[in-house]
């Protein structure tokens, strides 16, 4: 054995002596150990604890369309608008019509999924949804007030409340709605 072997194998004896000292030191000193873990563990368990709460206590106001859907928005009002708005950021196709004339124009020309309107307009609706192009349109009536809504539960599967039923309720009945037609 050369020299140079000599040295690799006296710092490797050196090496494992100081591992060894350390190792009976930490025995000796438990503080130190406990110390040690202590710090070790609680970065693990800020790491992970602050992972573990996001998104709690957050209201995410952003919704999205699993089924995207064409759909017709009938009424003049501000809340008509912005439900018009909410549905196209959802991700459905959104027309938003103010006039009984508009609305016969865009439902002869068809393609749309669900027409949301009034239920007051529900004559006006129905008188243009007769059609073989239109046939498939399905009437979602908004209700005012609960006794409109008593009157049109009599008549149609869903119906919404317009000062009850928030943006998330509208798309969760356009979904039903596009689910049970495919």
């Amino acid at each position: 054995m050369n020299l140079f072997h000599h040295y690799i194998l006296w710092q490797e004896e050196l090496n494992d002596h100081h591992y060894i000292l350390w190792q009976e030191e930490l025995i000796d000193h438990p503080f130190l150990f406990i110390l040690l873990a202590t710090v070790f563990s609680l970065d693990s368990i800020a790491c992970g604890e602050s992972l573990h709460r996001v998104g709690k206590g957050v209201s995410y106001r952003i919704y999205t369309a699993p089924l995207p859907g064409n759909v017709l928005v009938y009424g003049q009002s501000e809340g008509t608008k912005q439900l018009a708005e909410a549905l196209a950021k959802a991700g459905h196709g959104v027309r938003l019509v103010g006039s009984e004339e508009e609305l016969e124009l865009e439902l002869e020309k068809g393609g749309y999924d669900v027409v949301i309107a009034a239920y007051s307009e529900r004559e006006a609706v129905e008188s243009n949804t007769t059609g073989a192009a239109v046939s498939k349109t399905t009437f979602l009536p908004v209700a005012l007030n609960s006794e409109e809504e008593k009157l049109a539960k009599q008549s149609y599967n869903r119906v919404m409340m317009a000062e009850k039923d928030g943006i998330k309720h509208y798309l969760k009945a356009i979904h039903k709605t596009l689910k049970s037609k495919a």
